[in-house]
């Protein structure tokens, strides 16, 4: 898709400016405006904490309602399909993927889907897939079977520069994630037909993204409200698909970029209150 579509495809259904304040949920400090007059009587506004047990997020009674009341496997996917979408055209992220025939979408969505609900979904899927062996770093044969496996072919993509292979994952490299993520969150529809999950999945991603890169939970937020300014897809685009305000930065550099109450929040993503309404 050139730019010049996507850019028309993102203004193609403008928002309404006329709904009432009640009709805008904060997540985190973005305000989740416009939504949908018809989207919020089907489905309330309603607040799931982050259930963990030990170390592990697991599913909650609050999850699995989001799933079975307003947000399905098809939804899911059309989000998850979005993504990779916008991941193969990205000069940074399409370094780790080896092939763009896998059903990349479907298994995220299949992921995503048995986290909330503490189904068996993704496990049965990993089960059945492919266990051909590939190349990667080293010129060892891989064969990915579970998530980390997963990530290990990814770290260690021969499409990646010879001197990045098996490197963990990086703060730049885990907010351009984020970012394209949540702006397909957006574009999908997910984002209006349910800012319950909405709300729930920015703050589910800020627990997972901490796993891979211990600094990245911090900018879960703005990696949110990065996707609401078309301004910066539209410079992101004229990039050539590389967020320069953000790739090479320290860490330092990249903590001015996000706000003081964010920088110093030690609690999020695992309040137990109810976010404000505005």
């Amino acid at each position: 898709m050139s730019p010049h579509a996507e850019s028309n495809r993102r203004k193609a259904d403008p928002d309404d400016d006329d709904l009432p304040a009640q009709t805008r949920m904060r997540i985190g400090e973005t305000s989740l405006n416009k939504v949908k007059a018809s989207h919020l009587l089907k489905c309330p506004v309603s607040f799931v904490p982050i259930q963990m047990d030990g170390d592990k997020l697991v599913s909650s009674s609050g999850s699995k309602r989001l799933i079975e009341c307003e947000v399905g496997l098809s939804d899911l996917q059309r989000m998850t399909d979005l993504f990779y979408q916008k991941a193969f055209l990205d000069a940074t992220l399409d370094s780790f993927i080896h092939s763009h025939s896998e059903p990349h979408g479907l298994r995220f969505a299949k992921w995503i889907y048995q986290q909330l609900t503490g189904s068996c979904l993704w496990d049965e899927d990993c089960r059945l897939r492919d266990k051909t062996p590939f190349p990667i770093s080293s010129n060892d044969q891989h064969v990915v079977f579970d998530l980390a496996s997963a990530h290990i072919a990814a770290r260690g993509s021969l499409k990646r520069p010879k001197e990045y292979r098996e490197r963990a994952f990086q703060l730049d490299e885990c907010r351009v994630w984020m970012r394209l993520h949540f702006w397909a969150m957006r574009e999908s529809g997910v984002f209006v037909q349910s800012p319950s999950f909405a709300d729930y999945y920015v703050r589910f991603i800020g627990h997972y993204i901490g796993v891979y890169e211990t600094q990245s939970p911090l900018f879960t937020r703005e990696s949110l409200r990065w996707s609401a300014d078309p301004e910066n897809i539209d410079n992101y685009i004229a990039n050539g698909r590389r967020m320069i305000d953000v790739l090479g930065l320290s860490i330092e550099e990249a903590r001015q970029q996000i706000p003081e109450e964010e920088r110093s929040d030690t609690q999020w993503p695992y309040h137990t209150v109810k976010e404000s309404i505005a």
